[in-house]
């Protein structure tokens, strides 16, 4: 055992008296001996701290919440592990999700036989709510996934708004996390944050093809369709301080090939200006979201200057730019409205969840009935 690798595995739980000990039990029944399970009483109010401290293993720590910060608190109880854990490597997992009997020493394998990678994700098998295969795995279904993609594959995903990374197959070099920032008042985006921080930073990631989780889907999870326009509500104001992970790349090479066609590429030669491609790039994507750190940099009489003379951006591109991006989403308006009503809720991008939500916001009327209202007239 004293060859093998420390893992560190993290189980917070809330309200998950019916999935909690199954959990617990598949991380303790695992074939690979070598780990600590560290456990999270997110001030939960049922029988679930009874249940984990029911569990007489030497492995086992807990840790004890003294109030809940509502809807899963993600970043903060992440931070309040990465205090205790002791491990080469961290693994995350969810109260209702389980590791199959050979998880922890597939992924600890790939890890050890792939010293390159920094963090990776094995493949998940869908469950239902009582524990059955629903003849689905993640890196089958999941839109946009491809076990082939790398980092930049990745990061483009995420800068679309896009999250394709299976969250329970994780394994992460603990050393690691200490290199990024964890966001702790994210939900909606508190993986995308984590996985994206990661990318910036320019650590390395793999996939392993192996089959290591049981995903449960069910009624309770945040991002169930019972939950559907709360989850766009809290989405779309997280994506307004997501896109700013970005400020972390300091590769010229890796901009160059995040956004090839940025009209301001060719200028690019010093890692300095990389911020101003950083707000083009998602200016004319997501406008809104953008618009007041580029008025900010054009009101500095110096930074004008400096942008107008090597970019040849002005106030007047400004001001161009405000039109064309509008414009642009107004000519494929009816087929964008089209796309987000045929399709599944949780394959929704940001942009689409934001138009739902503006939809809500201003018309007063239910995410959902907006949806089966809108459907039934695309498909009659």
């Amino acid at each position: 055992m004293n060859n093998l690798p420390l893992v560190s595995v993290f189980i917070p739980y809330y309200n998950d008296k019916k999935f909690l000990a199954a959990s617990i039990e598949a991380v303790l029944n695992q074939t690979y001996s070598n780990f600590e399970l560290i456990l999270l009483n997110h001030a939960t109010t049922d029988s679930c701290r009874e249940i984990a401290h029911s569990y007489k293993d030497s492995r086992i720590k807990h840790i004890d919440m003294p109030y809940n910060l509502g809807y899963g608190g993600s970043g903060l109880l992440l931070k309040e592990f990465l205090k205790i854990a002791k491990g080469k490597y961290v693994k995350l997992l969810c109260a209702d999700d389980i590791i199959r009997p050979n998880g922890l020493e597939t992924l600890v394998n790939y890890m050890e036989n792939h010293p390159e990678k920094d963090f990776a994700f094995g493949n998940m098998q869908l469950i239902n709510e009582n524990g059955n295969d629903i003849n689905a795995t993640w890196f089958d279904t999941r839109e946009k996934f491809s076990i082939n993609n790398d980092e930049i594959d990745c990061l483009r995903l995420y800068s679309k708004g896009i999250s394709s990374l299976p969250y329970p197959g994780n394994i992460i070099k603990r050393e690691i996390l200490n290199d990024i920032d964890i966001n702790v008042t994210y939900l909606m985006m508190f993986d995308m944050s984590l996985w994206a921080g990661l990318l910036c930073k320019g650590y390395k990631i793999g996939f392993c093809n192996d089959i290591v989780i049981n995903y449960r889907i069910h009624p309770n999870q945040l991002s169930s369709a019972n939950r559907l326009n709360w989850v766009h509500q809290i989405s779309w104001f997280e994506w307004s301080s997501f896109w700013k992970i970005f400020f972390e790349i300091k590769d010229i090479n890796i901009i160059k090939k995040l956004w090839p066609d940025n009209k301001y590429i060719k200028y690019l030669d010093r890692k300095e200006d990389i911020p101003f491609i950083i707000y083009t790039a998602f200016f004319e994507q997501f406008g809104i979201y953008v618009y007041p750190y580029i008025e900010e940099l054009l009101n500095d009489d110096k930074t004008r200057e400096y942008y107008e003379k090597k970019f040849h951006y002005t106030i007047k591109t400004l001001r161009e730019d405000c039109v064309s991006t509008f414009s642009n989403k107004e000519k494929g308006f009816k087929a964008f409205k089209k796309k987000i009503y045929m399709k599944n809720i949780k394959d929704l991008d940001i942009m689409e969840l934001s138009f739902l939500f503006m939809r809500q916001f201003f018309g007063m009327i239910t995410l959902e009935k907006l949806r089966k209202r809108k459907q039934k007239r695309y498909t009659a």
